[in-house]
């Protein structure tokens, strides 16, 4: 359902899956769009990902948002917001902060810059592990260079569970309005008195006096009184201007197609390119909902881990379309290059960095996969034991029906030798 406001400048936000209504402050969504948009332009090729905590109140069948507070994340293991031991630390301080403060968290934000509008794994851990409330949520911001930044709650249903391929209503942030500030009544200023009339001149005067000065001459010189005006100018054209850059997200999408020439290029289409890691398998995966990938003729996938040379493999279109690779690391970093060839010739292509520490060998296999493994080996050895007993009943019925078929064979001979008439 799309956002109301109502009597008290709160936005609602709603779906018939989610069991509680979600109001905020429209002024505290547009602040965190403001930042997340920033950390967007901050970095070429997907920015930096920032998040923070949700502050509010909880009366039971209503979550109302009113503040926030951010997460200074190291961003140890690249751009993307995947926290490292320091920032669970702090994150966990922030919350203790928040709860000490009165402010009462209510949930939690990121962007996504290099992926759509949902939950991770990571996310999904990250929302057990610190926000483990059933009517706590999730926010997720998705950035654009030429659009407006669209976002989507998520939160647990009626049976404890999160619907985190996609939130059930994306919504847009619309940049606020700036508010013209009240201007004073002006005070007329006192007109200058106008200079003395310049006296009468005898005709031989006029005679003998210097022709006039050209128009393009007669620069009248400036008055000291006229540099507070000047200040004043200055202070509101920055003014203009910063407020403006606060708020391109607004008027640059007019402005552009008004503009002549040339149009510029459009830039390649976002592959969601990005990296997780599970016990040692790297998971690659990227966006098959990307319009890169529905019009992809193939595409080729690198990775380095170091060695004297990368390696490269091959994907056709089912494997773009299913939006996931398994790479089984043996290195602390990864590089990863994804290029996707279009059928126009164009080449759209991402890269991103995966770096983390190896996983214990020991604690490498889940005890649960092990069982399952060794109950499968126990059932495969009975089943071949039986096999051979069954190998073996077989082989002992077929000898002695081919028994039985030699003694009727003899009979038969027998009788028709018996039956036969004598030879005179």
């Amino acid at each position: 359902m799309p956002e109301s406001e109502n009597a008290a400048t709160l936005s609602t936000w709603s779906a018939l899956e989610c069991p509680f209504t979600i109001e905020y402050s429209p002024g505290t969504l547009d602040d965190i769009r403001l930042a997340v948009v920033d950390a967007f332009f901050s970095v070429p090729r997907g920015g930096v990902e920032i998040g923070g905590i949700l502050a509010g109140a909880w009366d039971g069948e209503r979550l109302t948002i009113t503040g926030y507070s951010a997460l200074d994340c190291e961003h140890a293991f690249g751009p993307s917001f995947t926290l490292s031991p320091r920032d669970e630390t702090q994150l966990a301080g922030l919350l203790a902060t928040a709860e000490g403060n009165g402010m009462r968290p209510v949930g939690w934000y990121h962007s996504h810059t290099r992926s759509e509008i949902f939950l991770s794994d990571a996310d999904r851990e990250i929302h057990r592990r610190f926000f483990p409330e059933p009517w706590q949520v999730a926010l997720i911001l998705k950035p654009h260079t030429f659009q407006p930044t669209r976002a989507g709650f998520f939160f647990r249903g009626a049976d404890g569970e999160i619907h985190a391929e996609a939130s059930y209503h994306e919504f847009v942030l619309t940049p606020l309005m700036v508010k013209p500030a009240p201007s004073g009544v002006p005070v007329a200023a006192e007109p200058e008195p106008p200079p003395p009339p310049a006296p009468a001149l005898t005709s031989v005067e006029a005679e003998q006096a210097p022709p006039p000065l050209p128009k393009f001459l007669d620069v009248p010189q400036a008055r000291s009184r006229r540099w507070p005006k000047v200040a004043i100018a200055l202070i509101a054209g920055f003014a203009l201007g910063a407020g403006g850059y606060l708020k391109r997200d607004l008027w640059l999408p007019r402005i552009l197609p008004m503009t002549h020439g040339a149009p510029a290029p459009a830039p390649p289409p976002s592959l969601g390119l990005n990296t997780f890691d599970i016990v040692g398998q790297l998971q690659i995966r990227w966006d098959r909902n990307s319009t890169a990938v529905q019009h992809a003729a193939d595409g080729l996938l690198t990775i380095n881990t170091g060695g004297p040379a990368p390696q490269e493999f091959a994907l056709d279109k089912a494997h773009l379309l299913s939006g996931i690779f398994t790479f089984g690391r043996q290195t602390e970093r990864v590089d990863v290059s994804l290029g996707i060839t279009q059928a126009d010739g164009r080449v759209a292509r991402e890269i991103t960095t995966f770096i983390g520490k190896l996983p214990d060998p020991k604690a490498a296999e889940d005890p649960q996969i092990k069982e399952q493994r060794d109950n499968l080996s126990k059932q495969v050895t009975n089943m071949r034991t039986d096999l051979d007993a069954e190998i073996a009943r077989n082989t002992k019925l077929r000898k002695t029906v081919d028994q039985l078929s030699k003694q009727l064979r003899d009979q038969q001979r027998s009788r028709l030798v018996n039956q036969a008439p004598d030879k005179k």
